[in-house]
C-alpha cells in the first residue's frame, strides 16, 4: 500500500506537506510511510480513502479503478444525513440515469401527488 500512496500522491499532484495536510499527518510522517519504515494503520488509511475518494479495492491489493464514483459517495453522504435506507439510495440512483425529460415526468408526478395532500 505504501507504494500506491505514493501513486496517489504524484496521481493527486500533491507534495507530501499538501497531502499530509489533507490527512492531518505530519510530512515526515508520511514519507516514513512511503519509504516502508513506518506501517499503514488502519486509521490513516481510511482516512486516505474517505478524503480522496480511493477506491478501497484499489488501495488495499492495487487492483480495479482508483478512485470511487463520486455519485455513490454523495449518496451515501445524503442517506446519512436524512436515514435513508438502501430502497430510498436505489430510487436516487434510478432518477439519476433517468433523462432530462424523464426526470421532469417524474418531477411533475410527485408536485401532484403533493398537491393533493
Amino acid at each position: 500500500m505504501q507504494s500506491r500512496i505514493k501513486e496517489l500522491r504524484k496521481l493527486l499532484k500533491l507534495n507530501q506537506i499538501d497531502f499530509a495536510k489533507r490527512i492531518n499527518m505530519s510530512r515526515s510522517n508520511l514519507a516514513n510511510i512511503e519509504n516502508g519504515t513506518v506501517m499503514l494503520t488502519t486509521r490513516v488509511k481510511n482516512t486516505i480513502i474517505k478524503e480522496f475518494n480511493v477506491n478501497e479495492n484499489w488501495f488495499t491489493t492495487g487492483e480495479g479503478i482508483i478512485f470511487n464514483d463520486i455519485t455513490d459517495r454523495l449518496i451515501d453522504e445524503l442517506a446519512m444525513q436524512n436515514s435513508l435506507d438502501e430502497i430510498d439510495k436505489q430510487t436516487i440512483r434510478y432518477f439519476l440515469q433517468l433523462t432530462d425529460s424523464q426526470r421532469k415526468q417524474v418531477l411533475g408526478y410527485i408536485h401532484r401527488l403533493l398537491e393533493e395532500n
